[in-house]
C-alpha cells in the first residue's frame, strides 16, 4: 500500500528534484513556501518513511550585543569607567568608586571586585589606587571586541581569537552578548522517494479536514480526501508523579521522622539574611551581579531589624568584644536591603536563629535557590538544597560528619562519600562532601561547617551550630540512577506505566 504524504511532506519532495541534490532544510522550506517550523517537522516524518536521508550537519554559534552589552559600548565597560578615573585622578576611596552615578551600586561593586582580583587595584586604609605594573590592556581589548560586534551585528564565534572565545567563558564578561546556536542539516532523496514523487502533487492537493466553509461553497466537489485510518488503537494516557517529586517527599518525610523542624521562608530574599548575616563581606565575588539574580522593581527590602542589623554589621566591621578583627571596611547598610533571589537556604538558618530557637534543637529546609550558572550535567540556575541546622551545648563536629554520612548514603545511597577540608566565610572548620556517580565521577553534594562566632553571636547565639548546605538535585542523580540533572525534571511516566499499551 503506497505511503500517505501530507501537503507538507509532499511540497518538500517535489522541492527536492533530483536523487543526487543535496538542500539544508532552510532552503527546503523557501522552495517548498512554508515555514521552517513545518518544514523540520515533515522532513522528520519523510525520514521515518525512508524517503529521505540526512546527508550533513553542521553547528554555528553567533554572538550580538545583548541589552547590557549595548549599554557598555556607549559607556564604557564598568572596569574601564573605574580605571579611567583613577587614571585621571588618582586614588580614590572605594566608597567613591562604588557609589556611582553612572553605575548602579551593584555592578560598579563587581567591578571593584573584578579589577582587585586581577591585581590592577590595590587596596590601602579604604583608598583603592592602581597597582604599579598594572595591565589595562584587557579591558581595553574587550571594549574593542564589543565595538566590532556592533559594527558587524553578530560575528560567528569560528571569527573570534582563542583568547575572546576563552572571555566568554567569563562571569563577568559572557552577559555583554547574547548567543545563538543553530544547526544546519542537509538533505537529499533515497529510492522510496523518488517512487513517492509520483503521488506529490496529488497529495498536495487532497483535503484534509471538511470545515463549515468549505461546505458552503462546495469546494469540497470533485476533490480527493486525505484517508484517515481509524483502525488505530486508543492511546493511553496515564498519570504519574515525577520520579524526583516522589524522592523529595521521601527525604521531607524522613526529615520529620528523626525530630528535625521545618524552616521556610520566601525565594525573594535580601542581601542581608542571605549574605551579611552569614559573615559574607560585601566585596565578596558570590555577590558579583552575574553569581546573584537581583530583583529590578523593587530594588530594596523594608528596613532591617534591629539589634541584629546592628550586630552584624560591628562584626564586618571588627568592632566586637569577642576576638574578630571582621573584614575591615565601613560595611554598606542601605546595600543590605537589596532584594535577590535566594542563592542559598543557609539564608532560612539565619533568620531561624533570630527567631528563639530550642536549645537543643534540630531544624532543615529544602530551598530553591537561585543562582546564575550554565546549564550542565550537575548544574542548573536554580537548584533544591537541603539546609540544616542543630544547635546544642555539646555539637562537635564529629556529630556534623555523623549527620552528613547519614544523609549521602541513606538519601542519596551513594557507595562511596568524601568529605575534605574546604573554606567558607561562616564556618570554621568546614568540609565539603563528595560522593561517586558510576557515569559522572567524583560530584561535590556541598559544604558544611561549625558556624563562625560572627554569624551566631551577632543573631544572639552562644551556643555551637553545626550547619550544612548539600545539593538535593545531585543526591538524586545517584537514588534515582540518573546521568543528567536536567532528567529529573523530565514529563516521562515511569517505567512501566510508559510501556503500557491496550491489549
Amino acid at each position: 500500500m503506497q505511503e500517505v504524504l501530507s501537503p507538507h511532506e509532499a511540497a518538500l519532495l517535489l522541492a527536492l528534484e533530483r536523487p543526487d541534490q543535496e538542500l539544508r532544510l532552510g532552503e527546503l522550506a523557501a522552495r517548498s513556501g512554508i515555514d521552517l517550523a513545518q518544514a523540520r517537522s515533515a522532513i522528520e516524518r519523510l525520514k521515518l518513511k525512508g524517503a529521505v536521508e540526512q546527508t550533513g550537519e553542521q553547528v554555528r554559534t553567533e554572538i550580538a550585543l545583548s541589552a547590557f552589552g549595548r549599554d557598555c559600548l556607549a559607556a564604557g565597560l564598568p572596569e574601564l569607567r573605574l580605571l579611567r578615573d583613577l587614571m585621571a585622578r588618582g586614588p580614590l576611596p572605594v566608597t567613591e568608586l562604588q557609589r556611582r552615578p553612572d553605575l548602579p551600586q551593584s555592578e560598579a561593586g563587581a567591578a571593584f571586585g573584578a579589577l582587585r582580583r586581577a591585581g590592577v587595584l590595590i587596596l590601602e586604609h579604604g583608598q583603592a589606587r592602581l597597582a604599579g605594573d598594572a595591565d589595562l590592556s584587557l579591558w581595553e581589548r574587550r571594549q574593542a571586541l564589543l565595538e566590532r560586534v556592533a559594527a558587524a551585528g553578530s560575528l560567528s564565534l569560528d571569527e573570534l581569537s582563542d583568547e575572546e572565545q576563552g572571555w566568554l567563558l567569563d562571569k563577568r564578561f559572557r552577559p555583554l552578548f547574547d548567543l545563538s546556536e543553530t544547526k544546519e542539516r542537509s538533505y537529499r532523496l533515497t529510492a522510496p522517494g523518488v517512487a513517492q514523487q509520483a503521488h506529490a502533487v496529488a497529495a498536495m492537493d487532497a483535503i484534509g479536514p471538511l470545515t463549515p466553509a468549505m461546505l458552503q461553497d462546495g469546494s469540497w466537489r470533485g476533490r480527493r480526501f486525505r484517508p484517515y485510518a481509524i483502525g488505530l488503537p486508543p492511546r493511553l494516557v496515564a498519570g504519574s508523579r515525577n520520579d524526583y517529586r516522589r524522592f523529595l517527599d521521601r527525604v521531607k518525610q524522613k526529615m520529620l521522622a528523626l525530630g528535625f523542624a521545618e524552616m521556610r521562608g520566601s525565594l525573594v530574599e535580601n542581601e542581608f539574611w542571605d549574605m551579611d548575616a552569614l559573615f559574607m563581606p560585601q566585596f565578596h565575588p558570590a555577590r558579583d551581579i552575574h553569581d546573584v539574580y537581583f530583583v529590578a522593581d523593587p530594588v530594596y527590602g523594608a528596613p532591617l531589624q534591629e539589634p541584629y542589623l546592628s550586630q552584624v554589621a560591628a562584626a564586618h566591621e571588627g568592632r566586637t568584644g569577642y576576638g574578630t578583627r571582621g573584614w575591615g571596611y565601613v560595611f554598606d547598610r542601605e546595600r543590605a536591603r537589596r532584594l535577590i533571589l535566594r542563592s542559598q537556604g543557609t539564608a532560612l538558618s539565619a533568620r531561624q536563629l533570630t527567631a528563639r530557637p530550642n536549645i537543643p534543637g534540630k531544624y532543615f529546609s529544602m530551598a530553591r535557590c537561585f543562582r546564575y550558572d550554565t546549564v550542565d550535567a550537575t548544574h542548573a540556575p536554580d537548584f533544591i538544597q537541603i539546609e540544616g541546622i542543630v544547635l546544642g551545648h555539646d555539637i562537635s563536629m564529629r556529630h556534623l560528619l555523623g549527620i552528613l554520612m547519614v544523609f549521602a548514603q541513606e538519601l542519596a545511597q551513594a557507595k562511596e562519600v568524601r568529605a575534605v577540608p574546604d573554606y567558607f566565610p561562616f564556618t570554621e572548620p568546614s568540609v565539603e562532601m563528595r560522593m561517586l556517580h558510576p557515569v559522572l565521577g567524583w560530584v561535590e553534594l556541598g559544604g558544611a561547617g561549625l558556624f563562625r562566632p560572627e554569624v551566631t553571636r551577632p543573631l544572639g547565639i552562644d551556643v555551637p551550630v553545626i550547619a550544612w548546605g548539600l545539593g538535593i538535585d545531585r543526591m538524586a542523580l545517584v537514588a534515582l540512577g540518573k546521568n543528567d540533572i536536567r532528567h529529573l525534571f523530565s514529563n516521562s511516566l515511569p517505567r512501566g506505566l510508559a510501556d503500557m499499551r491496550p491489549t
